[in-house]
């Protein structure tokens, strides 16, 4: 049995979990949700207190505490602002479309972002623009720990290197024309790119499906080699790197990028934190401890899927955010961690219900002697199924030694209530369909609006309204709303939504849900020209 932990502290929250900071020095902490509210929390002492929230015109989809305490928060459609834990909003810089990722340096004074028009931004923390900069469809983002580096990687695999003021530093094109992703890429101690990168299709002899690649500061390839499986994780350890993959496995990479194979879970891993020695790994529903030998200390489990890990500096708290994903009975949570707590051997039972204990078999299987009737004592239980009819034939054939004729009985019984009258029963049929109250709720009726067409500004983009007022439900109420985009990225929660394009082809889904459930989805097309 695994060695496990307790929280040392479960927040239940009233919203969908989408982003969460902690204070480096561990005075407080803020989580954000779909509903746009920054709820923050006083955790300095043994107990946790609520703190004044505030409030985001928009669902909140990236927190991050950048220096002098100042909260960076970053919206699914709107803007990128900076608030002071007890001072209120301080600044806003204005993004297309909203924050779709953002990254941190170590020192909290440069934050970068990428909008949801694909454009990259590099901000101070006191909200200054440094630079802004478009090239390409930008979907993943790292920051060097100075600050003086920022890797970007588009849809075509192309990586392009930058420095704080916009200035490109180098490229690295993809390893063939088409068909070829970035899963995970971080910049190591010494300043070096390390990536993972896979070729979707089929590739050239002297290329590899998946490989991990080393890049110097001047753009010059140092390494590449093989990988037996896509990286979701980098962490920078060393002068080389952990390595979280997508088949659950964990490895060190060494400056040489060798690998050596530390850690095997059986779900992806999700996220990874260096807490001194040891590694704390998200995957599933759990928080592992990996010690430096790749030995698992403990495990600490989460209501829902584990989805980010953050902690203090000293690592003294971890706080982890999950999602159940299940729209029906969400139950959302934030579990803080003291990883100095003891652990404890996994208890038999652990994690059944309650009500369900009673059929968890703590012991072995009970042996059944040979030529013993397992059926012998049911006599009581099936005569309560059976009709006074039944019964008294049972009991006769039990007098008889024999039940072939109750079973002959039985058998009579059901074929004649097979052999019906057709029409009565047809009539029977047609009237239940006909009652009113045999359809318990008509889905609503989701309208994304009309297609559109408009030109683009002189900087190439176009600020469209999505619109889908228009929805309906006929026998109840419209709840939810939900956009998203054409990589069903969700960019909305309101019946309108304002979103910035570059010119071509966009769709977009609208997906409505009203008060009992049930849902419908419409489309529409956008062509900024």
């Amino acid at each position: 049995m695994p060695l496990v932990i307790d929280p040392a502290h479960q927040l239940d929250c009233d919203s969908r979990v989408t982003a969460i900071a902690i204070d480096p020095a561990g005075k407080w902490m803020a989580w954000g949700g779909d509903d746009g509210n920054v709820r923050l929390f006083d955790i300095s002492g043994d107990d946790i207190s609520p703190l004044e929230p505030f409030s985001i015109d928009d669902g909140i989809s990236h927190l991050a505490v950048a220096s002098d305490e100042m909260l960076i928060v970053g919206t699914y459609s709107s803007n990128i602002s900076g608030h002071e834990r007890l001072g209120g909003h301080r600044w806003t810089h204005s993004i297309g479309g909203g924050c779709d990722h953002m990254a941190l340096s170590a020192d909290g004074s440069r934050i970068a972002c990428i909008d949801g028009a694909r454009a990259l931004h590099i901000l101070n923390e006191v909200g200054t623009c440094l630079a802004s900069v478009s090239i390409g469809e930008l979907n993943r983002l790292c920051v060097a720990e100075d600050g003086r580096q920022y890797a970007v990687a588009d849809d075509d695999g192309t990586i392009t290197v930058l420095d704080e003021k916009g200035t490109i530093l180098y490229q690295r094109p993809p390893s063939q024309e088409e068909g070829e992703i970035v899963s995970s890429m971080c910049f190591l101690h010494d300043g070096s790119l390390l990536l993972c990168r896979e070729a979707l299709g089929l590739t050239q002899p002297d290329v590899h499906q998946i490989a991990l690649e080393k890049w110097s500061e001047s753009g010059s390839l140092i390494a590449d080699i093989e990988s037996p499986v896509r990286a979701t994780v980098l962490v920078p350890r060393g002068e080389g790197a952990v390595m979280g993959c997508f088949d659950g496995r964990v490895f060190d990479v060494g400056a040489a990028l060798e690998m050596t194979d530390i850690w095997k879970n059986t779900y992806t891993i999700n996220d990874i934190h260096r807490s001194g020695d040891d590694l704390m790994v998200a995957s599933w529903f759990h928080l592992f401890c990996i010690d430096p030998e790749g030995e698992e200390k403990w495990r600490c489990e989460h209501n829902g899927l584990v989805e980010q890990v953050c902690a203090t500096k000293d690592d003294s708290i971890i706080a982890v955010r999950g999602d159940d994903q299940n729209d029906y009975t969400r139950d959302n949570q934030i579990m803080l961690v003291d990883p100095t707590a003891e652990p404890y051997l996994m208890r038999e039972g652990h994690g059944i219900d309650e009500d369900l204990l009673q059929f968890d078999d703590d012991a072995a299987p009970k042996a059944v002697e040979v030529g013993t009737d397992i059926y012998a004592d049911d006599s009581e239980a099936i005569s309560a199924l059976l009709t006074d009819e039944e019964r008294d034939m049972m009991e006769i054939s039990s007098q008889a030694g024999s039940s072939d004729d109750l079973i002959s009985a039985l058998d009579d019984e059901i074929v004649s209530a097979a052999m019906f009258d057709d029409a009565d029963s047809e009539d029977d049929i047609l009237a239940g369909l006909s009652d009113e109250s045999f359809v318990s709720n008509l889905p609503p009726e989701a309208d994304a609006g009309d297609d559109q067409i408009v030109d683009a500004e002189a900087d190439g983009t176009s600020v469209i309204i999505l619109d889908g007022s228009r929805s309906f439900d006929r026998d109840g109420a419209i709840s939810q709303w939900i956009w998203r985009d054409g990589s069903s990225r969700q960019i909305g929660t309101t019946p309108k939504v304002k979103v910035r394009l570059r010119k071509g082809n966009h769709t977009f889904t609208l997906t409505v849900a009203d008060d009992a459930g049930a849902s419908t989805t419409d489309a529409v097309t956008v062509q900024v020209r």
